[in-house]
């Protein structure tokens, strides 16, 4: 079972994916702000995060650089989620840090193989 640490500012983004991951066996942290999931990497030490891209507070770019400057959580795999249609925004997440870009709205069967493909197994 994976912890994963959802960071996004719309509650019902929050609550269904909390759902599909609760229900694919894995357990869901969630933060509606990059701050508050900052302190929730530090603190839990999530197996992987995936940030919305577009939040009030940072955007998903600067929160993927200060989680990779801290050194309690700069080794932690992070995904970006974003509607955004922009062509050059997974080489932008990787120069921040993050393994990769999900588009919203999100394929679920794709979604569920990349947390898999990004989480390592429990030693």
């Amino acid at each position: 079972m994976a912890r994963i640490l959802f960071v996004d500012d719309d509650p019902m983004t929050l609550d269904m994916l909390s759902k599909i991951i609760s229900l694919s066996g894995h357990q869901a942290l969630t933060a509606v702000t990059a701050g508050k999931g900052l302190e929730i990497a530090a603190t839990e030490q999530p197996d992987i995060i995936l940030v919305d891209m577009n939040m009030p507070d940072m955007d998903g770019l600067a929160f993927l650089r200060a989680l990779h400057q801290q050194p309690e959580t700069a080794k932690i795999p992070a995904l970006m989620l974003s509607a955004s249609a922009e062509l050059d925004v997974e080489e932008q997440v990787k120069e921040a840090g993050g393994q990769g870009y999900l588009a919203k709205p999100l394929n679920i069967t794709k979604f569920l193989e990349i947390i898999e493909q990004n989480v390592k197994p429990t030693e």
